[in-house]
C-alpha cells in the first residue's frame, strides 16, 4: 500500500507539472510560438536536447515518464544516448530489486569501456526491456521509445522532487549539459585531435564521440555529468 500511494503521488506530481506547461504554453500561444521558430537551434543540437512531452530529466541523466500500465518508465536521456552511441551491451537492474536514488541502475558498455549509470529514485524494478539484450543499440537510436530501460515503482520520494525537471526547465537543463560536455570532450583531446570528434554542423560532437577517448575520460565524464545528487 506504501508503494503503491507513493507512486500515485509521483504521478500527479507529474501530471499536474504537465498541466502547467501545457497552460503557460497556451498563455503566451502566437508570440511564443513566432519566437521559437525564429530562435529554432541546428537540427544537430536538436537531436542531443531534443525531450519529448511528458518526459521528465533528473540529475543522473536519467529520464523518467508514467506508464499506462502503472509505475514509471526509465531510461537514459539523449546525452547519454548520443555521447556513448551504439552501445554494445546494457546491463539490465534484476526484476525485483530495490534501488535507492543515488545507486546503480544500470550500466551500458562499448569497446570495453563501462558506465554506471545511477537511479534518480528509490524503489522496486518491476520490469526491465529484454530487447536491449540483443538489440542495444536501441538505447542510443530510440532513446526515448524502444530505449527504455526499466520500470520502477517508487517507494519514496525524498530528494526527487529537485532534481526531475520538465517541459522547457527540461530542454533549457539539457542544453546547458551539452554545452558543458561540448568543453568535456574538447578539454580531454587536442585541437587537433577535436575535430575528428565533431560533425560538420559548427563543431557539435559526432554520434559516438565518447567511444573514440579513453578510459580516463569515460570515468571523468562518470564523475562530472552522472554522479550528483
Amino acid at each position: 500500500m506504501v508503494a503503491l500511494f507513493v507512486a500515485i503521488m509521483f504521478v500527479g506530481l507529474v501530471l499536474t507539472d504537465l498541466a502547467v506547461q501545457k497552460w503557460q504554453a497556451w498563455r503566451v500561444a502566437h508570440p511564443a510560438r513566432a519566437r521559437s521558430r525564429a530562435e529554432a537551434p541546428a537540427a544537430g543540437l536538436d537531436a542531443w536536447c531534443h525531450v519529448p512531452e511528458g518526459v521528465h530529466l533528473a540529475n543522473q541523466h536519467v529520464w523518467v515518464k508514467p506508464d499506462p500500465r502503472g509505475g514509471l518508465e526509465i531510461g537514459a536521456d539523449a546525452l547519454i544516448a548520443r555521447a556513448v552511441g551504439a552501445v554494445r551491451r546494457v546491463i539490465l537492474p534484476e526484476v525485483g530489486n530495490q534501488v535507492t536514488a543515488g545507486q546503480p541502475l544500470f550500466r551500458l558498455e562499448h569497446n570495453g569501456r563501462t558506465i554506471t549509470i545511477p537511479s534518480s529514485l528509490t524503489g522496486k524494478v518491476v520490469a526491465v526491456n529484454q530487447r536491449l539484450a540483443d538489440q542495444p543499440e536501441l538505447l542510443s537510436s530510440d532513446p526515448y521509445g524502444n530505449g527504455w530501460v526499466c520500470h520502477l515503482t517508487p517507494t519514496s520520494l525524498e530528494g526527487a522532487a529537485p532534481s526531475v525537471r520538465f517541459g522547457e526547465q527540461a530542454t533549457m537543463w539539457l542544453k546547458n549539459e551539452f554545452a558543458r560536455f561540448q568543453e568535456f570532450v574538447f578539454g580531454q583531446v587536442s585541437p587537433d585531435l577535436a575535430l575528428g570528434l565533431t560533425s560538420q554542423d559548427g563543431g557539435i560532437p559526432a554520434l559516438g564521440c565518447l567511444a573514440e577517448l579513453d578510459a580516463k575520460a569515460w570515468r571523468a565524464f562518470e564523475a562530472d555529468f552522472l554522479q550528483r545528487p
